[in-house]
């Protein structure tokens, strides 16, 4: 594969400003984020917007006497970088020079170069279309499509150049049953496959026929639970929320806080990691540093390393692992386990099956207590069959006892779940996880 011709032309020219624009007193790095984006949104199966939309940011860090400032600017159409980012800059030196000395102010100042360009691709527009419609039926369907190259690139005064393009595809939908009920799912894949696509469209539409049956109402309580991979992926979303970061440890603000002083723990068959290829995610950060290829966060249940920005590094006297500022997972990955994921249901036996989870937070950061609600197709099963939906219910209870002692099988399959957020363009990120079975899970209403 090569380089996007027109990201690569952007990028060298970014690359040629902050070389030459910086002053000898003056550290400068420039960012580009790009994307080509298909986009098809449905609504009962039909299309009702399609488009492609191409954009680029580029951004200045301007480093002067400890003194630091930012700023990000969207190219349009036909300009050119170096006038863009020239006026850019003079007012950013403007606005560095009134700002006080930043203690914490971090980079890297020894340039490295990389270049990452996978080999994925996506469909024509129509084709994709095509392959949703022709599965989707006479069903409901509402959905998002999106598909096409994404590019993250860093240049520095100092020499760093590194260029990431990654392309996928991803299919985030849902098939209505009416009265507020659906089944949700997402595709996501490096490469087109119709055939796939729509395999997970049928599949959707045939949990969705149980959901037209009448409702059960559930009495607050403990029930043994199946937690599909969305759902999962949910509950490791949260733990992200501080759980692994060096300044919410430093801070006494992570909600594992028991488990670093070995007070608590989860179950001995969750391991969890950071680990970039899974989607995509870019090997180096906006300050110039790497990331590894993987960051082990949870091992057989116990805290293994933590996630640390070069300002936490710095601040506290620590090693970094080039990780963002906000220090979350981006590409969290939860190891499956040996719990064949065709007789989950069986393993169930009599229980709650739980497709997704939503309104996640803390009711107890401290003990790492979590709240929320069930969502979309949460079903009630016997014997291992589903038998009706579930109306929404309420959790409430410590995710040291669910992922811990309640914690009894990990499918041996786990499934990749990516960010879906396009408010400011499509990222690349997501979480991988199996179904879990759980013994109790306690209902509060």
């Amino acid at each position: 594969m090569t380089a996007d011709p027109l990201f690569a032309a952007q990028f060298a020219s970014l690359a040629r400003f902050v070389s030459s624009a910086a002053t000898r007193s003056e550290i400068l790095f420039g960012t580009l984020r790009g994307e080509r984006s298909d986009f098809v949104r449905l609504n009962r199966a039909r299309v009702r917007q399609a488009g492609t939309v191409e954009r680029v940011t580029v951004g200045l860090r301007l480093l002067d006497g400890g003194r630091q400032g930012r700023i990000v600017c969207t190219l349009g159409e036909h300009e050119r970088i170096d006038a863009l980012l020239a006026g850019a800059l003079a007012g950013l030196r403007i606005a560095v020079a009134q700002w006080p000395s930043d203690p914490w102010a971090c980079w890297q100042p020894l340039a490295h170069e990389s270049e990452h360009i996978d080999d994925g691709d996506t469909p024509d527009p129509a084709a994709a279309i095509d392959a949703i419609l022709d599965a989707a039926g006479d069903d409901d369907l509402v959905g998002l499509y999106a598909g096409g190259p994404v590019v993250r690139a860093l240049a520095s005064s100092l020499g760093h150049r590194h260029y990431h393009q990654t392309t996928w595809s991803s299919f985030d939908f849902s098939v209505q049953a009416g009265d507020d009920r659906a089944v949700k799912d997402h595709w996501f894949a490096g490469r087109w496959d119709a055939a796939s696509l729509q395999g997970s469209i049928r599949a959707a539409r045939e949990r969705v026929r149980i959901l037209r049956r009448p409702p059960r109402r559930l009495v607050p309580g403990h029930y043994r639970v199946l937690l599909a991979p969305q759902a999962l992926a949910e509950l490791v979303g949260l733990l992200g929320w501080g759980g692994f970061s060096e300044r919410a440890w430093r801070s006494g603000q992570s909600p594992l806080m028991r488990a670093a002083r070995g007070e608590a723990g989860f179950s001995s068959m969750l391991t969890l990691s950071e680990e970039a290829h899974a989607f995509g995610v870019p090997r180096f950060q906006d300050d110039g540093f790497e990331r590894p290829e993987r960051i082990a966060l949870l091992e057989a249940g116990r805290p293994a390393h933590r996630l640390v920005s070069p300002r936490s590094a710095r601040e506290f006297g620590v090693r970094g692992n080039g990780a963002d500022e906000d220090e979350r997972p981006r590409a969290a990955c939860v190891a499956s386990g040996t719990l064949p994921t065709a007789q989950a249901l069986a393993a169930l036996g009599a229980g709650v099956s739980i497709a997704h989870l939503w309104y996640l937070n803390y009711s107890d950061r401290a003990a790492c207590r979590a709240t929320g609600m069930t969502r979309f197709a949460t079903l009630w099963v016997e014997n291992g069959e589903p038998v009706a939906p579930v109306e929404p219910m309420r959790f409430d209870d410590s995710l040291y006892r669910v992922l811990g002692e309640q914690l009894l099988a990990l499918s041996d399959s786990a499934v990749a779940i990516p960010a879906g957020d396009t408010w400011n363009g499509r990222e690349p990120g997501g979480v991988r996880a199996p179904a879990a079975l759980v013994g109790a899970l306690r209902f509060t209403l």
